[in-house]
């Protein structure tokens, strides 16, 4: 992340949405960098698979394999989401621009660093702090796989209905599709987490924003 951001700091890129040059400034990146840097120490105590060894050749090739299959799976939903209900370019007029795609080659470094970001925020770094936490405080140490499981699905709700209220007023219908598979993805994603642990989702996250927004465009030109 700290490269990437060097490099956008020395010659930036255009950005569909203003807001997001304000994500590679100093401090949103340390942020990230800490929330998530602090869930990867804390999951193994909220009871979490730590993240296998270098030389553990066996566990990483399911690993990655089963993190590209989920991640090919909500691509394949997202596309014919969009093919049928036109999300982009429905997301394109809401913002005012041509595409909510950064250009390509520049996509590359930026939906990498985003999937970091993200992933950091939202899963990696806030799921492990609060399992923690709240099994410690109210649970004594107990109770770690159903804490998990509450705090993952409650925060993995977020994202999706987030991003569903950007069509609810002009189309609930879009808004409901949408929210409904996109929270079926983010379940399945909890899974995945429970099963391997923090290098799974951020993979899932990788492969689908490059898959999203730098194969896609490419492939539809």
């Amino acid at each position: 992340m700290i490269a990437i951001a060097a490099l956008f700091a020395a010659r930036p890129w255009p950005v569909p949405v203003a807001q997001q040059v304000q994500e590679f400034a100093p401090a949103p990146m340390a942020t990230s960098l800490l929330v998530g840097a602090l869930g990867v120490w804390l999951s193994s105590r909220a009871g979490l698979p730590s993240a296998p060894s270098l030389t553990d050749a066996r566990r990483w090739a399911w690993l990655v394999l089963a993190s590209a299959g989920l991640a090919l799976a909500i691509l394949a939903a997202s596309a014919v989401m969009d093919a049928s209900l036109g999300l982009q370019r429905f997301a394109a007029q809401r913002i005012g621009q041509p595409s909510i795609n950064v250009p390509f080659p520049a996509s590359i470094a930026h939906y990498l660093y985003g999937s970091i970001a993200q992933e950091s925020l939202f899963r990696i770094g806030p799921v492990p702090i609060l399992s923690w936490t709240i099994g410690k405080l109210v649970f004594r140490d107990g109770a770690k796989a159903q804490v998990f499981w509450v705090v993952a699905i409650a925060l993995s709700l977020v994202e999706p209905v987030v991003q569903a209220t950007m069509f609810v007023q002009a189309r609930p219908d879009m808004a409901l599709i949408y929210g409904g598979v996109a929270a079926a993805g983010n379940i399945a994603w909890v899974a995945l987490y429970r099963r391997f642990g923090w290098p799974a989702v951020l993979i899932v996250r990788i492969v689908m924003e490059l898959g999203l927004h730098v194969v896609g465009p490419a492939l539809s030109v």
